[in-house]
């Protein structure tokens, strides 16, 4: 789409990219910045040639033209939109347009969309203004109704997996269990890494995820023992569910089953014929809506305790 507004002359003045932390949006707001100011032979094909000056300067954050604001701190802050204002006045120093890249658009401090909605209402000529986000709700009517959006879906896990393979050196099985946590995210799959590495997935499985019977004594010991950061119990809890899924896929696909978890089919294969399908499947709705409640800022410790009391019950 990009691509054929560059060839087609329609590029508007405005772009709203929306899609989940991690999803490519900045990537592909950098890469448009290239082909908008490329000097090479792709440019007539509303692309980058990556190897031209322009290119090269961009890629190094040294292009005069292409202006990246993020977050200082937690927001945007109201003197880095002024400043940007003040630089977007200027025609452009040596590319063909300027671009603006405003990361973190849906987190900007008190009274920015105001400061900001004056350049979107009456942008400088040769300026292409690009907004990212993850969520739409946290942004004003009128911003939004000023720019064109994009939506950044995510990606299918086999195309996570490769690219995690063929672009950052990983084996095919840590890239599928990468892909697999990622929500179709490359950039969550590579922040998750170091964390997944400490998560002993074996003996999660054995002693917690395919055990039939749970104590209280064994209860109260692995509610003490996972994370007490939100965002690791969280993935913990991922990775519980991914575990529970290849059981049902061991249970009920005879032939290579496709898993997640690979490397441990010869300790599922086994712990599977103690289970009915049934009984899986009710686990993994229990984990599932308590991984919902824990999102919602429900009290970690209770739901955990609520989840394998009704665990021990099935």
């Amino acid at each position: 789409m990009l691509q054929r507004a560059i060839r087609n002359e329609k590029v508007v003045n405005s772009y709203l990219f929306l899609g989940n932390e991690g999803i490519g949006k900045k990537s592909v707001a950098l890469q448009f910045a290239k082909a908008l100011n490329c000097l090479g032979g792709e440019a007539e094909k509303g692309d980058a040639c990556d190897h031209c000056p322009s290119c090269k300067k961009i890629d190094h954050a040294l292009h005069p033209d292409v202006l990246l604001i993020e977050p200082e701190g937690q927001n945007i802050k109201v003197d880095q939109v002024r400043q940007m204002q003040r630089e977007l006045a200027y025609k452009p120093y040596e590319g063909k347009r300027r671009v603006c890249i405003l990361t973190a658009a849906d987190r900007m401090a008190p009274h920015i969309p105001n400061t900001l909605l004056k350049t979107l209402e009456e942008p400088p000529l040769h300026t292409v203004i690009i907004l990212l986000a993850n969520n739409s709700r946290f942004i004003l009517p009128t911003i939004l109704s000023r720019c064109q959006p994009v939506r950044f879906n995510p990606l299918p896990i086999p195309l996570v997996s490769k690219w995690l393979m063929e672009g950052k050196g990983f084996n095919e099985a840590e890239a599928h269990l990468l892909a697999s946590l990622s929500e179709g995210s490359p950039g969550k799959a590579l922040e998750i890494q170091e964390e997944i590495r400490q998560i002993p997935r074996e003996e999660l499985l054995k002693d917690w995820v395919g055990l039939k019977s749970l104590s209280f004594e064994r209860i109260g010991s692995w509610v003490g023992s996972l994370p007490s950061q939100r965002e690791n119990l969280l993935l913990m809890l991922e990775v519980a569910k991914t575990l529970l899924r290849d059981l049902v896929m061991v249970k009920t696909l005879k032939k290579g089953p496709e898993l997640i978890h690979s490397d441990l089919l010869q300790v599922m294969e086994p712990m599977a014929t103690n289970w009915s399908l049934s009984s899986l499947l009710k686990r993994m709705e229990i984990l599932h809506q308590t991984t919902l409640a824990i999102k919602a800022n429900a009290n970690t410790s209770l739901a955990l305790e609520a989840m394998m009391l009704s665990w021990a019950e099935g």
